[in-house]
């Protein structure tokens, strides 16, 4: 990636000697010679808009890029944007890319952030070339999640989802449950419709779900941490469980919508896992559930901010969720794995020395070894039922077995 000017972090995909490169760029913003400076102490940039934060906010790029471990990476696409989400087949022949732009030049919307766009693209043919599908530039997509190349979830701010059978050209909406959207700490959406039918809602514009998953038997389990009792508790994540034949309605009927599939307390769900242990639907299997320990930070409370919220890990397999464990204070969640013969490993990182850390368990998450992997990577990659970790750091990439 020498070529690609400046360096940045990536999410990337390996596959033998192949390589698939989402990045996310500043512009470069190299100076003028020394020669050229009007003040031999105040280094100059080569043009005036170098100068301007929201100029160089403004000029952020989605790069995707594609190649081999022989030879450099070759650029395949590139639009502006200061974020992106994607989606892979297993082939590497169907990918989508969401990107996000904000205009830091514009005021900032009635929702009191940024003005947005949002778009969303497509290649057929490994990323060689791309087109783009009809999507409205007011939502946003936090994430994608495909069953195959056409039938799959986008989930945004709002929070959303919307279901696509035919590819990204057609999307409907899953109306989601009611507590999932907040407007404040203290009231849900329909209580603010209620009290005030006449007010626009737009605070929490962008609350969003803590986690979405895509299990491999088919079914989207998306958790968020709501204040709202649900039965003799409150303060707690809330996981609910979509199939692909449900009806937009599911959550929102009359007579008998579905309800949470478990309610985990005094924690947020940030990541989950589906681990197979048959074929009779999601209760005969394990759902590992990576969280933040702990009620989220209240900000109105001086000096909450600085509350610890350590990883925990939890395991659902159909009853209430089992709390296996809370790790040292100093150990921040980031994603969960799953290794050859159903080893898991989580990616954390540790408030100590701001290194990354591994969490290994050999035996269903009933006891973990830490490994430390050194100062914090760029990006990073392990392929589920996998043995090999990959960690992009200082320009060069590394990996190791995970046994």
């Amino acid at each position: 990636m020498k070529n690609d000017k400046p360096y940045g972090g990536a999410d990337f995909r390996v596959k033998g000697n192949r390589l698939l490169w989402l990045k996310v760029a500043p512009p470069h913003t190299p100076f003028k010679a020394v020669s050229e400076w009007k003040d031999p102490m105040i280094p100059e940039s080569m043009e005036p808009w170098m100068n301007n934060s929201s100029e160089r906010l403004n000029r952020y790029t989605v790069r995707f890029f594609t190649g081999t471990f022989e030879h450099d990476l070759t650029k395949r696409f590139e639009q502006f944007g200061q974020n992106a989400t994607w989606w892979v087949s297993p082939d590497w022949t169907v990918i989508y890319i969401a990107t996000t732009w904000t205009d830091y030049k514009q005021d900032n919307g009635p929702d009191g952030y940024g003005v947005t766009y949002h778009k969303l693209w497509k290649s057929g043919d490994g990323g060689m070339t791309w087109r783009r599908l009809p999507w409205p530039q007011v939502n946003n997509i936090s994430q994608l999640a495909f069953l195959d190349a056409n039938r799959g979830y986008a989930i945004g701010w709002g929070p959303h989802i919307w279901r696509t059978a035919d590819g990204g050209q057609h999307w409907n909406e899953i109306e989601v449950p009611v507590v999932a959207y907040r407007v404040d700490s203290n009231q849900t959406r329909a209580a603010q419709v209620k009290a005030r039918s006449d007010a626009p809602i737009v605070k929490d514009a962008r609350f969003a779900f803590t986690s979405s998953y895509l299990a491999p038997n088919g079914v989207l389990f998306f958790a968020f941490y709501s204040p709202e009792p649900h039965g003799r508790q409150k303060d707690l994540s809330l996981v609910y469980a979509l199939r692909w034949e449900d009806p937009v309605d599911i959550y929102f009927r009359a007579q008998q919508p579905r309800g949470p599939e478990m309610a985990v307390p005094q924690a947020t769900v940030v990541d989950m896992l589906w681990v197979p242990a048959g074929d009779k639907g999601i209760r005969s299997n394990a759902l590992y559930l990576l969280t933040e320990q702990g009620v989220p930070h209240n900000y109105d409370i001086p000096h909450d901010s600085d509350r610890k919220r350590p990883a925990g890990i939890w395991r659902w397999t159909g009853s209430e969720p089992m709390h296996l464990k809370t790790f040292d204070d100093d150990i921040a969640p980031g994603a969960l794995n799953l290794g050859r013969d159903n080893l898991l490993m989580i990616d954390a990182s540790s408030s100590k020395n701001e290194h990354d850390i591994a969490l290994i368990s050999r035996d269903g998450g009933e006891s973990w070894d830490k490994q430390d992997e050194g100062p914090g990577a760029a990006g990073g990659y392990f392929g589920n039922g996998g043995v090999t970790k990959w960690r992009y750091f200082g320009n060069s990439l590394h990996s190791r077995e995970i046994r």
